[in-house]
């Protein structure tokens, strides 16, 4: 009898903790509220998530990036109960980084690691630690909250592991041109079909917020993420890899699935209203002509976009979209440009006379809150990412970052014209041809850092380290 007990001690426990848990869950939603069930749920689910990542550092990459693309979605349905997902997201990003550090990482060649791209990524790292120092800086407590930022380092030596295989590459990249196909039928979902209730409370909450997204009647889309920005310049950037994707050496079914998702992803990507992804896409396009100029397919390619620009210039189509997308081709009539063109004529002189810059988060609302005072911290959004970058860390910091993304791009290049085999060099183009274009877009918006797209740029820093010893391997 009691050796019958002892076999069954683990259920009755279990049954115990499922009974207890679900009586409090009842007094809770009770007491607080329904949305405390919701709560529960994701609470259970984290814990069980955690305990994967735990066993497999390869999660936690895996479970940011869906995190990444649905936090914003999340928090606009659950209303005034904002769940800070940027600390979880930090959190993650770090504990991935420890548990790939503390299992099997003395296992894997990381010779590739040597590289000025590693050099150039901790140089900056280095800059902004040293940052706490920069006389101009007003607040400890804004260098602590942009430090934190700084686990997008860390991500790179977990991305970098991550892709010391090559399946798990191609696991990633389906990852994110299938979240990314999420996000544009959501999208053209909003234009086709409406908003939610939840949704447009979102954005008459805010007068600000009205005045940014209804524009000539018509409302900008964001589908599941934070803002039309963001999201035009995530289907940008991943329409971009779609069609780079359909145009490799793969069966025609999936040229023909990838062909599709591009589609959607710039049909989308038109109802975000966002004037840079379309610019985006025009440079993308020019660069992956550039390189691979000498492909039958490229000339056609150059055809097809030289038609489609003449038509848009040209043709007889009018509306709010079509509109921006010719003020993106005609910058001269784009009013906003010579706003943003001003302001950064207006704030040359204090970059050229701070050649360490203000000091991190002392510019833009974040410097109201975290730097009231300061010179800098007036409330105006400073648009340019490197305009950003100059104010707060300097020509010195302006510099570094620049110098980081040339290595990027010299290594992506040097790949394209060493690497041999057909899928390899077609992975090289789906990433480094939207970095490009996304590093052009920092010029007039802080683009290269917003969420979800900030997790493939630091992909594509890893990947383009990793993607020549594959080759190396298969000649072995």
């Amino acid at each position: 009898m009691l050796e019958k007990l002892k076999a069954l001690y683990p259920s009755l426990i279990l049954i115990f903790v499922l009974t207890t848990l679900s009586v409090s869950t009842a007094h809770l939603i009770v007491t607080h509220g329904i949305l405390i069930g919701p709560v529960v749920i994701i609470g259970l689910l984290g814990i069980l998530l955690l305990g994967w990542m735990l066993k497999d550092f390869k999660m936690g990459i895996y479970y940011m990036f869906l995190l990444s693309v649905f936090m914003s979605f999340i928090n606009r349905m659950i209303g005034t109960a904002v769940v800070p997902f940027g600390v979880v997201l930090d959190a993650i990003a770090a504990l991935t980084f420890l548990v790939m550090l503390f299992t099997d990482r003395g296992k894997k060649d990381w010779s590739a690691i040597k590289s000025p791209i590693t050099y150039a990524y901790t140089a900056i790292i280095v800059y902004q630690l040293l940052q706490v120092f920069n006389p101009d800086a007003t607040s400890f407590i804004g260098w602590v909250v942009a430090f934190r930022g700084n686990t997008s380092y860390l991500l790179f030596f977990a991305f970098f592991h991550l892709f010391l295989s090559l399946e798990e590459a191609k696991k990633f990249t389906i990852l994110w041109i299938v979240l990314a196909g999420i996000v544009g039928v959501y999208g053209i979902w909003q234009e086709v079909v409406g908003l939610n209730a939840q949704e447009l409370k979102w954005i008459y909450s805010n007068p600000g917020r009205v005045d940014l997204l209804i524009i000539w009647g018509h409302t900008r889309k964001f589908s599941l993420l934070s803002d039309p920005s963001a999201f035009g310049l995530f289907m940008a950037f991943s329409g971009l890899a779609s069609f780079i994707l359909a145009l490799g050496p793969f069966k025609g079914l999936y040229k023909l699935i990838f062909t599709i998702l591009g589609i959607i992803m710039f049909v989308s990507m038109s109802f975000s209203g966002t004037r840079t992804a379309f610019a985006m896409v025009a440079v993308g396009v020019a660069f992956y002509i550039v390189l691979t100029l000498r492909n039958r397919k490229t000339i056609m390619l150059m055809v097809a976009v030289v038609i489609g620009i003449a038509a848009l210039l040209f043709g007889p189509f009018y509306g709010g979209t079509v509109t921006r997308i010719r003020s993106t081709l005609n910058p001269s009539e784009d009013a906003s440009m010579g706003v943003r063109d001003k302001k950064r004529i207006r704030l040359q002189s204090y970059v050229l006379t701070h050649p360490f810059g203000g000091g991190l988060n002392t510019t833009g609302m974040n410097g109201v809150k975290y730097s009231p005072g300061h010179t800098l911290a007036e409330g105006w959004d400073p648009d340019s990412g490197y305009l950003l970058t100059a104010l707060e860390l300097g020509w010195i910091g302006l510099i570094l970052g620049l110098t980081f993304f040339f290595c990027v791009m010299l290594k992506g290049i040097n790949n394209h014209f060493s690497i041999r085999d057909p899928v390899l060099k077609t992975m090289n183009l789906t990433y480094i041809v939207p970095f490009m274009a996304l590093s052009v877009a920092h010029f007039t918006q802080d683009a290269m850092f917003q969420k979800p797209v900030y997790l493939v740029i630091i992909a594509t820093y890893a990947l383009v380290l990793t993607l020549p010893t594959y080759e190396k391997k298969k000649l072995k």
